[in-house]
């Protein structure tokens, strides 16, 4: 008897893991890039969105442990899944060191190998500034809320925000630019793209570190904390979800 109520706590725990995966106000993707070598940077979420590097990755020493290096000709690509579907909020942060040169357009994290239903595109280099744009928004989102320019050869905290109703960017720390966007992001089943549009275009010449998605907006405050400690949230995170399937446990018995 004892043998079987330790089995379904288990099997319970593990269940209650994987609803509470699904709920909002989550970490969806963070690409540490603290690999060092290979071509698959692990994804340190609970969701297990790997991304598959495809060129010449180069692994250097980034803001935090190593990080992604691009060469103009590199990028990333994750695998198309639910949970990377943000049609309600989101945010999307990155470490990055812009080196000068190629496109006009360079994409950090984009969803969607094409201006299509469901993109979203977080681009540190965007027509001499720097945008988180969404296709699925007014038509002012998509391409007028242009951020200032990051191209100097320093690392950059940059991120950007969507809670339904406004997107904001953020450069190491500091909101800079913002505009009302209200709506629903539609979906698509395209891959997320790192450092590059789709693979073919908009690749960035520069460095990526502690790549972070969320299906949430995060505020100002949250970001700071995630600028200087980039493991913390995705911690936090785990031990929140194990919180939760525990309060449903002792609730059952």
């Amino acid at each position: 008897m004892k043998f079987l109520s330790t089995t379904m706590f288990v099997l319970f725990i593990a269940f209650a893991l994987g609803i509470s995966s699904y709920a909002a106000n989550d970490l969806v993707l963070h690409l540490s890039f603290d690999e060092g070598s290979g071509l698959v940077a692990e994804d340190a979420s609970s969701f297990n969105n790997d991304c598959a590097l495809k060129g010449n990755p180069k692994w250097i020493d980034g803001k935090f442990g190593k990080a992604l290096e691009l060469d103009g000709a590199t990028w990333g690509e994750v695998a198309d899944a639910d949970n990377l579907d943000l049609t309600q909020a989101l945010t999307i942060e990155t470490w990055v060191i812009m080196y000068g040169g190629g496109e006009g357009i360079q994409s950090a994290v984009e969803k969607g190998s094409a201006w299509i239903d469901g993109e979203y595109n977080l681009a540190p280099l965007y027509n001499a500034g720097s945008i988180l744009q969404i296709k699925d928004l007014p038509a002012d989102c998509a391409d007028q809320n242009i951020g200032s320019n990051i191209q100097d050869n320093a690392w950059h905290f940059i991120a950007g925000t969507w809670d339904g109703t406004a997107i904001k960017l953020y450069i190491d720390g500091n909101l800079d630019k913002e505009m009302p966007c209200a709506g629903t992001i539609l979906t698509n089943t395209e891959p997320m793209f790192i450092g590059a549009r789709g693979g073919t275009a908009r690749f960035i010449i520069g460095a990526l570190d502690e790549i972070k998605v969320y299906n949430y907006a995060l505020s100002a405050e949250e970001l700071a904390r995630d600028m200087e400690n980039p493991h913390a949230v995705t911690a936090v995170n785990q031990d929140d979800k194990l919180a939760t399937a525990w309060g449903s446990v002792k609730t059952l018995y």
